[in-house]
């Protein structure tokens, strides 16, 4: 029960950090140690790691840098399982500046999307490594049995959709298409206002093109990464579309939501 009641004061806390801060601001909110909104994401970040999702919690704190670095969001046009939703998102690209300093493929790019329902938050991830991908089922990135070949996460998207808040349930991309592409329109990013430029880190804000068709199926639990078999799937549309972007740089291997340590 203790576990239960603490989860449900977390899925509160979240929603109520995004009631003051979800909607997208009118302008940059620039490298501050007070971007309410990047705080936000640091929250979901550690509610991620705390799942033991380090994957999604990396997402989390590198959209949080995002925004510290200035990136203002767009909004997104969504069809959601048949109904129509306005999120605001945006993407950052991530990479490093040698190879030889991580084991990561380069260019990693992600979108971030979310929206607030009454008291319920909605976020949709996005990852990819390439311009366009087929959305990967996560059973075939598991290691290959005998007989069977795994299949490289480079080679497709990632995809994940999360309502928390007093409805808690994650979904799963299991199929479909993905596209993030650049559409270059850079520009530098905004000199810090209360905060000095994260160590290690360097930016640009650019612009991406963004359409997705992705299948998702329901997980066993909120935190869980196993599929219900029997639980219902939905599809997520966004048609063609372009979006607010950063493209982050880093010189160390593990860099956080505040850059470098």
């Amino acid at each position: 029960m203790r576990s239960i009641n603490v989860r449900l004061m977390k899925a509160l806390v979240l929603a109520g950090l995004f009631t003051a801060c979800v909607d997208a601001p009118s302008e940059p909110l620039a490298a501050t140690d007070q971007n309410p909104l990047a705080s936000s994401f640091e929250a979901l970040a550690q509610d991620q790691l705390a799942a033991n999702d380090v994957e999604r919690s990396e997402e989390f704190q590198w959209a949080a840098l995002a925004l510290r670095a200035g990136v203002t969001p767009s909004v997104v046009q969504v069809t959601n399982d048949g109904k129509p939703e306005v999120y605001d998102g945006f993407v950052h690209a991530v990479t490093w500046a040698s190879l030889t300093q991580s084991l990561r493929p380069p260019l990693h790019r992600s979108l971030v999307a979310w929206r607030r329902s009454g008291e319920v938050l909605q976020v949709l991830l996005v990852g990819m490594f390439t311009d366009s991908a087929p959305v990967l089922h996560p059973y075939s990135l598991r290691p290959a049995s005998p007989g069977t070949t795994a299949t490289s996460p480079v080679a497709g998207a990632t995809a994940a959709y999360f309502e928390r808040g007093l409805v808690n349930s994650s979904w799963i991309g299991v199929g479909g298409v993905a596209k993030i592409a650049e559409h270059p329109q850079t520009s530098l990013c905004p000199s810090p206002n209360d905060a000095t430029r994260p160590d290690g880190v360097t930016c640009q804000l650019t612009r991406f093109g963004l359409a997705l068709n992705v299948l998702l199926a329901r997980t066993r639990s909120r935190d869980s990464r196993e599929i219900d078999a029997v639980a219902p799937q939905r599809r997520l549309i966004a048609p063609s579309q372009t979006v607010a972007g950063v493209k982050l740089v880093f010189s160390c291997v593990a860099p956080k939501s505040t850059g470098c340590n």
